[in-house]
């Protein structure tokens, strides 16, 4: 079994995500909090906008057949394996958003 988590912010951003208790926007909206993502306005802040397709968090969105949510999560693909280098990429735009969510 692979570990995944490390004693980073990115770690724990992860595991909340893969858990689905991250307090995106779209989670608080019940409290009428304006739902856009804060770092880059363009849509709602999801699970899937922030790991995939957030344009001005970094590093960079995954694009083509690595832009699968399960996979840059961390949940292992059809060959059983888990791909480090996806996850530590979701890790450091979870980092990156939760900074410039918490900034604005």
């Amino acid at each position: 079994k692979e570990n995944l988590y490390d004693n980073t912010q990115g770690s724990s951003l992860l595991f909340d995500t893969r858990t689905g208790v991250l307090r995106m926007k779209t989670y608080r909206a019940k409290f009428e909090v304006e739902v856009l993502c804060e770092p880059c306005g363009a849509e709602r802040e999801t699970t899937v906008h922030v790991v995939l397709r957030g344009s001005k968090l970094q590093p960079g969105p995954l694009e083509g057949k690595a832009a699968d949510i399960e996979g840059a999560m961390g949940f292992s693909g059809e060959d059983g394996r888990i791909d480090k280098k996806r996850v530590s990429i979701t890790k450091g735009r979870l980092g990156d958003w939760w900074s410039k969510s918490r900034q604005g």
